[in-house]
């Protein structure tokens, strides 16, 4: 907050909020998908938002011609609705790290309000739903989020700062053009994630909402004490520190084969401990996830059988 700058020309408070929901067709789901290794994660976390009773609807983006045909016949046959959007790199991308590239596309949820999308909740591909979310599409706020937090050893702890792996929004193209503007002339962090400029842009008109919703396993290294009262409660728990998803070394463009993904897991399992019972919610999901769906997943690594 020592770097305020006025930014952010919009209200807190949703303008004729009235309090009452949306119509189905005009609430949703939101994640992205910019690597093939993310495929399966983001077919989990659909399950897993699905498992929860939560009937909005699921759009994931993708940047055109970056995913292969195989990771978006995966995503969509875990119930995806796609859309291809361009990536958004202030300044041409110059400065920002490789790893953190894609992150400002992001910034396209903004844009959902021209397909009739009124209220929205974005969510990481690393997150799993646990308890259904669809309060959060009845909030006054035009935007959202819940404090970060930091591990041992960080300084920072429970940060006042807002992580952006999951975000309720009121979508606004006005907001996104505003956006776009001011990522280009505003003083901030551009190396970092497009979390540095979330936090500049909304500054003092976020509203912070309460951990359950953004559960990010750090918590329980910071504070187990915090995490075992929180995990009962929790609707979105937030894979930051490991992904189980992940073998270590995995090419950005490599999809894990069903044994790969077993073996992904036991090692996330073994090596980190401490969140044993947490990878082992994530794997659940999955197995889950793929004995509803493994015939239509399996086509897909079969250019003849995609869904289309």
């Amino acid at each position: 907050m020592d770097d305020y700058q006025m930014l952010n020309p919009f209200p807190v408070v949703q303008e004729r909020f009235n309090g009452s929901y949306p119509s189905s067709d005009a609430v949703a789901a939101v994640s992205t998908l910019y690597t093939n290794s993310y495929a399966i994660a983001t077919a989990v976390l659909a399950h897993s938002i699905r498992t929860a009773k939560s009937s909005t609807r699921l759009i994931l983006m993708y940047i055109d011609g970056q995913v292969s045909e195989e990771a978006l016949c995966i995503s969509r046959a875990a119930g995806w609705e796609l859309l291809a959007v361009p990536r958004i790199a202030p300044h041409g991308g110059k400065g920002v790290r490789t790893q953190f590239i894609d992150q400002y596309t992001k910034l396209h949820i903004w844009s959902l309000d021209t397909i009739g999308i009124e209220r929205l909740v974005y969510l990481d591909a690393d997150a799993l739903v646990r308890r259904n979310l669809d309060e959060l599409f009845r909030l006054p706020f035009n935007f959202a989020a819940v404090p970060d937090v930091y591990g041992p050893g960080d300084a920072r702890g429970f940060s006042i700062t807002f992580n952006a792996g999951v975000l309720a929004i009121h979508p606004s193209s006005r907001i996104l053009g505003n956006m776009r503007k001011k990522a280009e002339t505003a003083r901030y962090p551009i190396q970092q994630a497009e979390q540095a400029f979330l936090n500049l842009y909304f500054g003092t008109k976020a509203a912070r909402l309460p951990y359950m919703y953004n559960a990010l396993i750090a918590i329980k290294k910071r504070n187990p004490a915090v995490w075992e009262e929180l995990k009962y409660k929790l609707a979105i728990v937030h894979y930051t520190d490991h992904k189980p998803f992940l073998l270590d070394s995995q090419p950005s463009s490599k999809i894990l084969t069903p044994e790969e993904m077993r073996l992904a897991m036991d090692e996330a399992k073994s090596r980190y401990e401490l969140w044993s019972e947490e990878f082992g919610w994530w794997c659940t999901a999955y197995q889950k996830m793929m004995s509803d769906n493994a015939v239509k997943i399996e086509q897909c690594g079969d250019p003849r059988g995609r869904a289309t």
